[in-house]
């Protein structure tokens, strides 16, 4: 479409088109074209060759035009902001709608070096409601712009509702990232492992038809900190509301944010989906169990028993006792309180708890805990430690134990007179071994007084002559392999 020039008496149209026909090719090749727009405050805003994104704070967005309502007119400027002369060749108006826009108030053809004219675009509203959109195209002689190109928009509003949530009776603006206690969108610092914190929100349609809410959900990386604990009602009347509840329950410490998107048929495109963030806290009060035995920590899980750490027990004959001690702590920040402690395994019924913790250990506090090993039968035996408290990382804490019953076994000890006859049975195990016999009064001074040569599963018997004549006597048998 070419430009129609202005009428004047003084220079005829047909003489006005042969002379910049004619003067193309005598122009300097320095010309530029600026366009752009002074909004209502008296300052100029400059629109980009290209731009797509028309916006009120250009005046490329006409805004919303209510039905009814009368055209809505932009007066916009192009400026030649070099010293030679700028010639506008041709104008089009392209894009989804160009129909809904047109020019009632055309630029001169030629602009003088350092000179603007302008041009008045009006936005006529279609009989149907919705946002139009054009692009105006603009051919000059400009050395950088010769197709110079941006995009307008407009819309027509008619009667339908308006969506506006609140919380606390607080309007919370579309769009917002800026969560406020006030308002319930920040839902401030939460215990983990505490219930969920619920905020309720209020759907308001302030419009003039029913609003229609076809979801309400989170998104955002700490989505998952958040639950729509209750939905509002698919249809609002006008001039009701219905309210909404999201839950706030984290499970694992810091700060998370989440977006909540509510979606209608509100027609303003930025309020279709209706966004806010929201915000919350997780801090951790929470208990830990630290086990150890022999001053070394014990870990959950440990499957390899040590005697550094007392899971392994000394090697017991078979019928006695021995016994190891534990030590429970809770280093966390909230009160451990342990459920149960079970012995489990192949040979649980050898490990015994005779010594327990309290139910209960404060931030801080320990409690003992006592297992006693009784073996029934010669070699290795296994059971597992199993202790189950509220520790959020470890709340089932098994640990291995290990302990080896009877090397030999002792069968008895007997009188004889003044005699003590002393029976066991040899070590099972292939091998011939050595039994060195101790005899003490006080158990800290021991007195060698005989020794016995054994092969393998044999059953032996030890006789000490005059040992009770003059006082009791205490016995210890230590066994020797030989290789």
């Amino acid at each position: 479409i070419m430009l129609t020039p202005r009428p004047t008496p003084r220079f005829p149209w047909q003489l006005l088109h042969l002379v910049l026909l004619l003067g193309f090719g005598g122009l300097a090749n320095a010309q530029q074209i600026q366009v752009l727009w002074v909004n209502p405050g008296n300052v100029e805003r400059i629109i980009n060759n290209g731009d797509d994104t028309p916006s009120g704070g250009d005046g490329t967005h006409f805004g919303q035009v209510a039905a009814g309502a009368p055209p809505v007119d932009r007066e916009f400027i192009i400026r030649n902001t070099s010293a030679a002369p700028l010639q506008l060749r041709a104008f089009q108006r392209l894009g989804n709608h160009p129909g809904n826009f047109t020019v009632i108030n055309p630029p001169a053809l030629l602009i003088p070096g350092n000179q603007q004219t302008t041009m008045t675009v009006r936005f006529i509203p279609p009989a149907t409601g919705g946002l139009r959109t054009a692009t105006i195209r603009i051919l000059s002689t400009s050395s950088q712009d010769t197709d110079f190109l941006f995009d307008i928009a407009g819309e027509l509003i008619l009667p339908a509702p308006n969506i506006e949530i609140v919380g606390n009776d607080l309007v919370i603006t579309d769009g917002s990232v800026l969560p406020e206690v006030e308002n319930l969108t920040d839902f401030e610092t939460r215990n983990l492992g505490d219930p969920p914190r619920l905020h309720r929100f209020t759907i308001r349609n302030t419009g003039a038809i029913t609003l229609r809410i076809s979801s309400v959900g989170i998104t955002g990386l700490n989505s998952d900190q958040y639950e729509v604990a209750s939905n509002p009602a698919t249809f609002i009347a006008a001039g009701a509301e219905s309210s909404f509840e999201i839950a706030f329950n984290p499970t694992r410490k810091g700060v998370h944010r989440a977006t909540v998107n509510v979606n209608s048929n509100d027609p303003t495109p930025t309020e279709t989906t209706y966004s806010f963030v929201v915000r919350g806290t997780g801090q951790a009060f929470l208990p830990a169990l630290v086990l150890s035995g022999n001053g070394m920590e014990i870990l959950a899980g440990d499957d390899t028993p040590s005697p550094s750490d007392h899971t392994r027990f000394t090697n017991t004959d078979v019928q006695s006792t021995s016994a190891r001690n534990f030590v429970l702590r809770n280093p966390g920040e909230g009160p451990l309180e342990i459920t149960s402690v079970q012995l489990l395994g192949a040979h649980a019924s050898e490990f015994t708890a005779t010594q327990l913790p309290g139910p209960s250990l404060p931030p801080g506090g320990e409690g003992s805990l006592r297992i006693n090993f009784q073996p029934r039968a010669q070699g290795a035996r296994f059971a597992t430690l199993r202790i189950i408290s509220n520790d959020p990382d470890s709340p089932v804490f098994d640990v291995a134990l290990e302990g080896s019953g009877g090397r030999f076994k002792l069968l008895g000890i007997d009188l004889d007179g003044n005699d003590t006859l002393i029976e066991f049975n040899s070590n099972p195990a292939p091998g011939t071994y050595i039994y060195d016999i101790f005899h003490s009064t006080n158990m800290e001074n021991w007195l060698k007084v005989g020794s016995l040569l054994s092969n393998p599963g044999e059953t032996r018997q030890f006789r000490h002559r005059n040992s009770t004549a003059a006082h009791r006597g205490f016995w210890r048998i230590e066994e020797r392999r030989l290789d």
